[in-house]
């Protein structure tokens, strides 16, 4: 682990501690609220694009249930840490709706190259949504972009793309003030600045599971800490499935 002395105050914000005083924060002023149903008062829409670690975010989504927080948790098909038909992960993915949290879809279009427009990309957009549909027993209420700013063209600002509220629509990105915890560090301002002066009457913050973990580290060691974690869930559920069929086990 790294040193704690060599860690910015920026790297000692994202600790599950942490998370649970930026719900506080948050509570203090402003009502949560989801996509698909935003209050004329003041909210926060609070969402996660699940990039790495379920885990994760079931942790966080306890969290929350416990805190009264409710959250949009976008989840990624195409995504190379976690596989959503996994027995290992799809529990844990429901999980986190069983605890009253709004599901999303997180869509990578460089999955396809990065040249789908149009109805094709449409198409590619309606299949993934549909995948998540038959996983969760309920239909994804919004859809956020994965690296599609990497791209030439810019993401579909339409409110609603598929039948599901574009986090980057017009209107998101037009009336609500954006926080963003991208790669491990604060992208625009800092969150617990944002929510302590509570200067703004609509909040559209976005964090990632894999940077809230239970003691502060760098953001690097954070992610080695879900891939481990996952590596090591693999290892065990290799071993009780050679157990439980008596098989050998030569190490």
């Amino acid at each position: 682990m790294t040193d704690d002395n060599r860690l910015g105050d920026s790297a000692k914000d994202f600790t599950e501690a942490g998370y649970a005083h930026a719900l506080t924060l948050a509570q203090r002023s402003y009502e949560f609220a989801t996509f698909t149903s935003r209050p004329s008062s003041r909210h926060v829409l609070w969402r996660h694009d699940v990039d790495f670690s379920v885990h994760r975010a079931l942790r966080l989504a306890v969290i929350e249930a416990e805190m009264g927080a409710r959250s949009t948790y976008f989840m990624y098909p195409h995504s190379q840490f976690y596989n959503l038909l996994s027995d290992l992960v799809i529990p844990k993915a429901r999980g986190i709706l069983e605890l009253g949290h709004e599901l999303g879809l997180h869509f990578d279009p460089t999955f396809y190259g990065g040249k789908l427009r149009g109805g094709e990309l449409l198409a590619k957009i309606e299949s993934e949504r549909n995948l998540l549909t038959e996983l969760f027993g309920r239909p994804p209420a919004a859809i956020s972009f994965h690296l599609f700013g990497v791209l030439e063209e810019p993401a579909p600002d339409d409110d609603v793309v598929a039948g599901m509220v574009n986090a980057y629509g017009r209107t998101i990105k037009s009336e609500y003030t954006y926080c963003s915890d991208s790669n491990g560090v604060w992208r625009h301002s800092r969150l617990f600045d944002v929510l302590e002066k509570a200067e703004e009457d609509r909040l559209h913050v976005l964090t990632h599971p894999e940077w809230w973990t239970p003691e502060a580290m760098a953001p690097r060691a954070r992610l080695q800490r879900c891939l481990d974690g996952q590596a090591a869930a693999v290892g065990r559920y290799y071993d009780e499935l050679v157990d439980l069929h008596g098989r050998p086990n030569v190490r």
